[in-house]
């Protein structure tokens, strides 16, 4: 499978783990990607790879409206069922990935992806979106900052994880590519700015198996029946390493914008 497409297992029963678990985007990032892109009611924004909604609900607190898109159906129903706890009603929920966009329907002032465009044709998904988005408007990927690892026991579980599910291999519909520079560099967008929000999170050990089975790399299905094996020897593992049981982590999100180019590209780039 090539980035751009979809493995219907990539997240299969992860929704709510991810909803739950997830360390959420702090408000100080979403009313940098606001001030950014000028949003109010009168605009309109996407959330490509919605997931949740962990952008397309702080987002339709703002804006007019929010198409938000996702091949997950579960990341979809959960998603549904937060904005509505939220008093959120203005988001419209669409069954599609990357490759959909026709449905999406612009224009909108904002494109923005959370921790999925590295799941994508970024190539493609760049040529999609220059006839979707205003001329003023723009792209906000949200992401973890590059901090490895970004809490402090995340070593400890990888390496159990690893005796259960053996060494991670690099899914075929993620890029190779870790970077996302190199896909703007050769695309009409560029990188005008790019910000790091501190936050913290508080974690015990149900928060730590919710954050990993959120992950594609460790859902719980992959388990199998050795699921109630893998929780025990993770539950040791965190005791040793923090016999308290408390995690209090300090992590930063990064949001990086990028808008339509004033200038050609470089000519190094001319596809």
């Amino acid at each position: 499978m090539t980035p751009g497409g979809y493995d219907p297992d990539l997240f299969a029963g992860a929704a709510e783990y991810y909803a739950r678990y997830r360390v959420p985007y702090p408000p100080s990032a979403i009313a940098y990607i606001a001030e950014s892109f000028a949003l109010d009611r009168g605009c309109r924004a996407l959330d490509l790879g919605c997931g949740p909604g962990t952008l397309a609900i702080p987002l339709g607190a703002i804006v007019g409206e929010v198409t938000a898109m996702d091949p997950d159906p579960g990341m979809l129903w959960t998603g549904r069922r937060l904005a509505k706890e939220a008093g959120v009603g203005n988001i419209r929920w669409i069954a599609g990935g990357s490759r959909d966009l026709a449905q999406a329907r612009g224009p909108f002032r904002l494109a923005a992806m959370g921790q999925s465009f590295h799941w994508m044709d970024r190539h493609q998904v760049l040529e999609d979106l220059r006839g979707l988005i205003e001329p003023a408007g723009g792209i906000a990927l949200v992401a973890p900052a590059a901090r490895r690892p970004q809490e402090s026991w995340e070593e400890a579980a990888d390496e159990v994880v690893r005796r259960f599910l053996g060494e991670p291999a690099t899914h075929p519909q993620r890029n190779p590519e870790p970077r996302h520079e190199p896909a703007l560099d050769r695309s009409e967008y560029e990188i005008v700015a790019r910000r790091e929000f501190p936050s913290t999170v508080e974690r015990d050990f149900a928060s730590i198996l919710g954050a990993l089975y959120s992950m594609s790399g460790s859902a719980r299905r992959l388990f199998g029946d050795e699921g109630p094996r893998f929780e025990t020897e993770l539950r040791e593992a965190m005791g040793e390493l923090n016999p308290a049981g408390v995690f209090r982590e300090k992590v930063e999100t990064e949001v990086v914008i990028a808008r339509l180019r004033t200038k050609p590209r470089p000519a190094s780039y001319s596809q």
